[in-house]
């Protein structure tokens, strides 16, 4: 293939890898689905006409008109979602693309599909936060390096009609750079690469991040909505989020030793609780108390549980205050010493953030055994009880009917006695076989309270509604109960011994009052009535990445969002700057150290009371010490100086392996540098060779008929440079010739002048 048509084709996949990253994982758009296909297909499209006979081309008037056009389109896109303005203006780009894509290109063309390429790039970066953001950024910017490398040859080709061999026939097409590919050139491309990538990412490391950066990028409209973690929560609303494989928080699970512990079930990582039920809705007995209460202050645990886990948790951007958790806490160390972020509700023991912009770190150490009491949780009061028994009296009795015989003959009190009632109605629903679970919600009765119609009638639904009727149950044979919704499990990842907790794994699941203690914490036991294969099935079904591929898309999603959008001041200090900090600390110290042994030796070896005292052997010894100093310090010296000479005089002879074309480059440029004409360094050859024609064409007749002589010059030179080719005997003669001509033309013009 030639290296115009590879350049080509490299540009056409590095613009669909761009409009990809705009587009993201296309969960909840079918334009953004569609688009990465019609941007490739375009291509395709392109490089068979326009690119291979320009004429087919759209007339630039027609593709001016077109564009305008598009206006419509981003006004229309704009005005359907208007919270959604940013996106709308990354598909306007891409219909720029698009019809860019069938005009003849020029150098300026292509540097403006560049940029449209650009523009798609940073704003899929800034709206996406999919899994595959990061990979895709990084397959761009490999291919950014190798298109903008090609792109400059074709610009060079283009500007000064290199045309290739003089033998071949009229009208066919030559590669001006034929042998360009060889492994010599595969070799310097991927060294450009990895220097790019090194000193980007060194810049990225140690540039000063501004405080609060990473909070502000991940304000405002960015932020994911996690539905069902509302003050108000409809039953059925959690399942929108059930059929979404997006990560909502990476969870990093150890031992108090810091090793990694893998769960032997699936953690329950507790989010919120619902209280109060009424007609399908859901509410938290303690609205707004979560934003008033008194922040607990740390204090170290004085009787830890004999099975603690401390959770390293990472949370995505999201606009909700509540963090997640396995329950009983017993500390939150990182957070409660170093800032009041993290509050404990004392109604509840939910724990919640003040904050709620941008991606959240915080660690939580918790009972492994998870069946103990929360600590820091207050007694129930007489109202909060009530809330907690409280059933519609319209479903009341039938509640009873269907609650009645399965806990009849079971003691209603003491704590065996009620945790055997409620295991018995919790083995109704998940063990019985007489429900199924489903993400297909339809309403057999709309007439009917969506509990009992699911009881009575449906018999099938997802967790919040097996949850919402064990709590209903519960609370119908006078046992306290309330809702919790959080989320239950995550994919293990072998690779990063992390637990990536995704939305498909938000959960419902009850908890039940079992004992009460004036004074101490309450004493919960947790149900889960959802039958756990069925479940499972689910679960499997959403996302369809093979287990190994998911394993690394979520280690470079996690290194993505969370060492690169969040590198924020703070993560810098502590990953960066305070262990350099400590490290320059510790060498400060030992060189001070060093130094003051140093001083201490010297003084001792150069103490001498008398001139006898000099002749002795300590005397040899500090004067063999000084004449060695003094022989490398002139060594070394004499090695600067004849380096410093060397580079002041310039090279003097040419390198054996210098080739005929680089040689008469160079006599060129000798030449036009008596007229004090040279090349800047922000200056191609080929450039400079236009720049000396024109020069040449203003110093009269005769030197004005050698104008050609630079660019055919540099057309060798390219040539032997970047194609490895070698120039025939005649091609070299005739060169000699134009160049010696050109030597004497000049020389006539001086004397021209001169007279």
């Amino acid at each position: 293939m030639k290296t115009g048509m590879i350049y080509r084709v490299s540009f056409y996949l590095m613009l669909t890898v761009a409009t990809k990253l705009l587009c993201g994982d296309a969960a909840d758009s079918r334009i953004d689905g569609l688009l990465p296909f019609a941007v490739a297909g375009a291509g395709v499209l392109a490089f068979l006409t326009v690119d291979q006979v320009p004429r087919w081309g759209l007339p630039r008037e027609v593709a001016n008109l077109l564009a305008v056009g598009t206006l419509a389109i981003l006004y229309g896109e704009y005005k359907s979602d208007e919270t959604q303005l940013i996106r709308a203006l990354g598909h306007w780009v891409a219909c720029l693309q698009l019809l860019k894509y069938f005009l003849p290109k020029t150098s300026e063309d292509d540097w403006f599909l560049f940029l449209l390429g650009l523009t798609q790039v940073l704003i899929g970066s800034v709206t996406n936060q999919g899994d595959s953001v990061g990979l895709w950024l990084f397959f761009w910017a490999v291919l950014a390096v190798w298109v903008l490398g090609l792109f400059f040859l074709e610009r060079e080709a283009r500007r000064y009609g290199v045309r290739g061999d003089e033998e071949a026939g009229p009208g066919e097409a030559s590669d001006p750079y034929r042998g360009l590919f060889d492994m010599a050139y595969v070799f310097m491309s991927v060294r450009v690469l990895a220097l790019t990538l090194v000193l980007g990412g060194l810049f990225f490391l140690l540039l000063p991040r501004q405080v609060g950066a990473s909070r502000a990028r991940g304000s405002g409209g960015m932020a994911r909505h996690l539905t069902g973690f509302d003050e108000e929560v409809k039953l059925g609303q959690l399942g929108e989020i059930l059929e979404n494989d997006s990560i909502v928080m990476t969870v990093e699970l150890t031992d108090m030793d810091h090793k990694p512990v893998r769960p032997a079930a699936e953690p329950l990582w507790r989010g919120v609780t619902l209280t109060k039920y009424e007609k399908g809705l859901w509410r938290r007995q303690n609205k707004g108390a979560i934003h008033s209460i008194q922040v607990l202050a740390y204090k170290p645990s004085t009787d830890l549980s004999t099975t603690p886990i401390r959770q390293v948790i990472k949370l995505e951007p999201n606009d909700s205050p509540t963090l997640f958790a396995m329950r009983p806490v017993l500390d939150w160390p990182s957070t409660g010493r170093q800032s009041p972020a993290i509050s404990m509700n004392p109604i509840d023991g939910t724990l919640a953030r003040s904050e709620t912009r941008g991606t959240f770190d915080y660690e939580v150490i918790s009972d492994a055994d998870g069946e103990g009491p929360q600590v820091q949780e207050s007694p129930i009061p007489a109202d909060r009880r009530k809330a907690l028994l409280t059933v519609e009296e319209s479903i009341l009795e039938r509640l009873r009917e269907i609650a009645g015989p399965i806990v009849e003959g079971l003691p209603a009190e003491g704590r065996e006695g009620v945790t055997a009632r409620a295991r018995a109605l919790e083995a109704y629903l998940r063990d019985s076989g007489a429900f199924g679970y489903t993400l297909e919600m339809s309403v057999a009765d709309p007439k009917v309270d969506p509990v009992l119609d699911f009881l009575t009638n449906r018999h099938e639904g997802h967790c919040e509604y097996f949850a919402s009727a064990l709590t209903l149950l519960l609370r119908s044979v006078g046992i306290p109960a309330r809702v919790v919704n959080g989320f239950k499990g995550g994919d293990w990842n072998e690779i990063t011994k992390m637990m990536s907790v995704r939305q498909k794994h938000a959960h419902s699941w009850v908890e039940a009052l079992i004992e009460e203690h004036p004074i101490d914490a309450p004493l919960w036991l947790t149900l889960d009535p959802t039958p756990g294969t069925e479940r499972e099935q689910s679960l499997a079904q959403v996302g369809s990445m093979p287990g190994q591929l998911r394993s690394v898309t979520d280690l470079v999603r996690y290194v993505w969002v969370f060492y690169i959008l969040g590198y924020d001041s703070a993560r810098q200090n502590r990953i960066l700057y305070e262990p350099i900090a400590a490290t320059v600390k510790a060498v400060r110290d030992g060189y001070a150290t060093i130094w003051g042994w140093a001083k201490r030796t010297f003084a001792r070896l150069f103490d001498f009371q008398t001139w006898g005292s000099f002749i002795s052997v300590r005397g040899f010894v500090v004067t063999f010490l000084l004449g060695t100093i003094l022989v490398f310090v002139g060594k070394f010296a004499g090695w600067l100086l004849a380096r410093a000479m060397s580079w002041w005089r310039g090279p003097q002879d040419d390198s054996p392996g210098l080739t005929a074309g680089i040689l008469f480059y160079r006599r060129l440029t000798q030449l036009l540098a008596e007229y004090e004409l040279e090349r800047t360094p922000a200056e191609t050859q080929g450039e400079f060779a236009l720049r000396a024609s024109r020069f040449l064409a203003g110093l009269g007749a005769g030197a004005q008929a050698m104008a050609a002589v630079p660019g055919r010059i540099v057309e060798a030179f390219y040539r032997v440079r970047f194609g490895s080719r070698e120039l025939t005997p005649e091609t070299l003669t005739e060169l000699e010739g134009q160049l010696d001509l050109l030597e004497e033309r000049m020389r006539q013009s001086d004397r021209s002048a001169g007279a």
